[in-house]
């Protein structure tokens, strides 16, 4: 197979792509072509050339939980505007499971490995993986535009690399969106949404009925990708206890990242360690408040509908905040979360109990 043509010949030639003048094609040589700060410029208020009933959508997404939970409202956006299509999610398996795609790929496995070697040809297997593609939706740091380079070779169709991190303060979201707005698709629910079956919310709470844990229920998660995003543990610990004081019923949810804690934890409050995310999701759901730092499960329990009070540090809330009505934030002093007093965040946390439990516990949704 040999080189395909160049990005901006590929755009103005394809009959399957939407008319694109010849001087906005020759911009997308550009070498900010893909970079999400460029997207803006293009002609046509901003539209990127698009193409016309994609058959095959494929999105390269890779990072933490939180990053791609925080990418729902693009991939939702893509299957209802394109139901027909087929859509594949390319990244870890573990993460992508929590969207509604059955069609998923190992960012790590060989013949995607190829897209990120810069050095000889493409591999074969590489080629076949990605040559019948019609939109490529690449969420990717791309410095010296290899990535770029590498689709354009194999993509038969358009391939967009699109940097994931957002600058001046704009949600991530918003920003994951630009690029499927700037391709004049509609996108009109950007908030992330979990969908879960009935046989999983069963088991969650199949799950809390054995603990015999009390209602309101409030999971606590008290870990992060990083110790300076933690709220410290002895904090945690004492806000479970205010809260079981009064009445309420607290447990933790943990993972990987919390592995060298659970003992800890379990000294002293219930712990309940889900195989996957997707259980974690259910028992997140059946939860009447989750408290935590900004990391992954924040961003699951409210893209399941559960209200959250997620304590952020050094961190940007106005980026990397949940999105949910009932999402709530606090931010440390000076942005060190150990100064962030036990006591505020009771006062939040009850403060969202008391406008939770005034109205019918199912009427929250995901």
């Amino acid at each position: 197979m040999g080189r395909r043509p160049s990005p901006a010949r590929d755009l103005v030639n394809n009959p399957l792509k939407t008319p694109i003048r010849a001087e906005a094609a020759a911009r997308l040589s550009c070498p900010n072509h893909f970079a999400g700060e460029a997207i803006g410029e293009y002609p046509h208020n901003g539209v990127i050339c698009m193409p016309v009933n994609p058959g095959r959508i494929s999105i390269i997404r890779s990072g933490a939980v939180g990053d791609f939970v925080l990418t729902l409202p693009a991939v939702d956006t893509l299957r209802v505007a394109y139901p027909r299509s087929c859509l594949r999610l390319i990244g870890s398996p573990s993460i992508l499971r929590l969207a509604p795609v059955n069609d998923i790929v190992d960012v790590n496995s060989a013949d995607v490995a190829g897209l990120y070697n810069p050095v000889g040809p493409v591999p074969e297997r590489t080629r076949a993986r990605f040559c019948d593609v019609d939109l490529l939706l690449a969420y990717a740091v791309d410095p010296d535009r290899s990535l770029q380079s590498r689709l354009a070779e194999i993509v038969n169709g358009t391939a967009i690399v699109y940097d994931p991190r957002p600058k001046g303060g704009v949600h991530v979201v918003e920003h994951l969106l630009t690029p499927l707005r700037r391709m004049g698709i509609p996108t009109s629910d950007p908030m992330p949404r979990i969908r879960l079956g009935a046989d999983e919310l069963a088991h969650a709470c199949k799950i809390l009925k054995i603990r015999r844990l009390s209602s309101p229920l409030v999971a606590i998660h008290p870990g992060s990708g990083g110790r300076e995003k933690c709220w410290p543990l002895t904090s945690y610990l004492k806000l479970a206890h205010r809260l079981v004081s009064r009445g309420a019923g607290v447990t933790a949810v943990c993972g990987p990242v919390e592995q060298d804690v659970v003992h800890v934890l379990q000294a002293h409050i219930p712990c309940l360690v889900p195989p996957d995310l997707r259980k974690l999701a259910a028992l997140l759901h059946s939860a009447d408040l989750f408290i935590g730092n900004d990391s992954g499960p924040g961003h699951i329990a409210a893209a399941v509908g559960t209200p959250t009070l997620t304590l952020f540090g050094p961190t940007d809330a106005e980026t990397w905040a949940p999105r949910h009505p009932l999402a709530r934030i606090l931010k440390a002093p000076v942005g060190h979360l150990p100064s962030l007093s036990v006591e505020s965040v009771l006062s939040a946390a009850r403060q969202l109990l008391a406008a939770v439990t005034s109205s019918p516990h199912d009427s929250r949704g995901p």
